[in-house]
This record gives structure tokens, sequence and C-alpha cells, in this order.
């Protein structure tokens, strides 16, 4: 039995991988209580695993953290995984692989074994990320920005009184509580549009989207065509765990 871990900037996910498949698993928002407290009461029964792999995005001193609690609870290392340049059949495009975050490089080992296209993976958590790979595995880059609900905050923070209501989805807004919240979640599937037309001009073909994670929901429906991925970090984690750097 494996413990996989997907360590977001707000989420932590975790699952237990044996035999192939998952028998358990768990999330928490992990911004909302200590670490130490969050997985003391949802790994409390849990048996000692015969390895552990972290897929982790958040500060070195979280990774301490989170290192401390799993040695002491099971007195056990973890694997933090880190971006390669190549492996699980994903060619990686950054010329630092590492600086790759490694949610977005194992989401699309994920996508590329379930399906080997031309395709897009869209990842909506704190961030808006979007990565383009083509049939062959060749990641092409992506894309970084602010997720609609950290684009509210922002407009929240810095301004004086954008963002302190919660609005409605509308194409033209006539308050600004639906302005700021159309505004947000309407720029995010422009951008998944344009990078969509750019990717497969670019490659010549038509590009699936597959979309991840938290804040998928909010915008969605706009978009029907994309597909809906679930747990591709953690599902990434395990092909991991089972072949390794191949």
């Amino acid at each position: 039995m494996k413990l996989l871990i997907d360590l977001g900037n707000t989420r932590l996910k975790w699952a237990l991988w044996a035999d192939g498949r998952r028998s358990m698993g768990g999330v928490f928002a992990h911004a909302d209580t200590s670490l130490e407290a969050a997985l003391s009461n949802n790994w409390t029964a849990l048996p000692k695993p015969e390895a552990i792999l972290v897929a982790s995005v958040v500060k070195t001193t979280q990774e301490q953290e989170l290192t401390e609690l799993l040695e002491s609870h099971f007195d056990q290392a973890a694997e933090f995984v880190r971006s390669p340049a190549h492996a699980l059949g994903i060619r990686n495009a950054y010329a630092e692989p590492e600086r790759l975050g490694v949610d977005r490089f194992l989401g699309m080992a994920t996508l590329h074994d379930a399906s080997p296209r031309a395709q897009i993976l869209v990842s909506c958590g704190t961030a808006l990320t979007l990565d383009a790979l083509t049939s062959a595995g060749h990641h092409l880059g992506g894309l970084i920005a602010p997720s609609p609900a950290l684009m509210r905050k922002a407009l929240g923070t810095a301004t004086a009184r954008v963002g302190e209501q919660t609005g409605e989805l509308v194409e033209i807004a006539d308050n600004t509580a639906d302005a700021a919240y159309s505004g947000c979640v309407l720029s995010t599937v422009a951008l998944i549009g344009r990078f969509r037309d750019q990717v497969a001009q670019r490659l010549g073909t038509p590009v699936a989207i597959v979309g991840d994670g938290g804040g998928l929901d909010e915008w969605l429906a706009l978009l029907p065509d994309v597909e809906r991925g679930r747990d591709l970090v953690l599902r990434g984690l395990a092909l991991w765990s089972e072949c390794g750097h191949r």
C-alpha cells in the first residue's frame, strides 16, 4: 500500500493506492486548519504504507512541516516528486524542467496514459494553469493566470468596494457585484478559448480540453466541450510509483 499526497496551495488531497487501484482517500483545505490537526484526524487508523509520494506546489517551509508530520506519524520519509525532463511518456517543454509545477506534469502524464492525443490540460485551483500536449506526449508549454476566485480576491484587496459582495454570471452587468463576478469568470473562458485556438493552429488538428480542480464548476458550463478530469495528480503519482522515470 502506498500513500499518495497532492499538496496544493489551498487543499491537500490524499489516497491509498494498492494493487493498481485506489482504496480510500480524502481532501481538506489546509488553509483552514493546521496540517497536524487535519492529518491526525484523517490518518489515525491508517497502517504504515510501504511508500509515501508527495506532489507539492507549496513553500519549502510547508513541505518541511509535512515531512516532519509524516515521519512522526508513520516513521517513514516521503518522496517529493519533482518534474523531470522526460518521464511517463511526457517530454517537458521547460528548459529548467523542475520549474514546471509537478502537479501540471503529473496531470499531463495521467491524460496521456489514458488517451494519447492532442489535448490541453486546464487546472483551476488557486491558480489557473493551461498546458498543451501533443499526441506523442510532447509538452508544448502553457500559461498561468489567477483563477476566477483569486481574481476576485485581488479585486477585493486592491479596490475599495469592488468584490465586497457575491455576484451572478451575466454577459453585461448592471451592478458591481455581477460585474466583478462575471468579469473574472468570462476572462477565464476567453483565455481558455484563445489558448485552444493557438494550439490547434500550431498543430493543425482539433485539440481536446480536459479540466480539473476545485474551481472548475464556475465556468465549465460555458465551455461544454471541456471534459472533466478527476484526481489527475493523484493518478499521476500512482503512475510514477509504478513506472518511475521510464
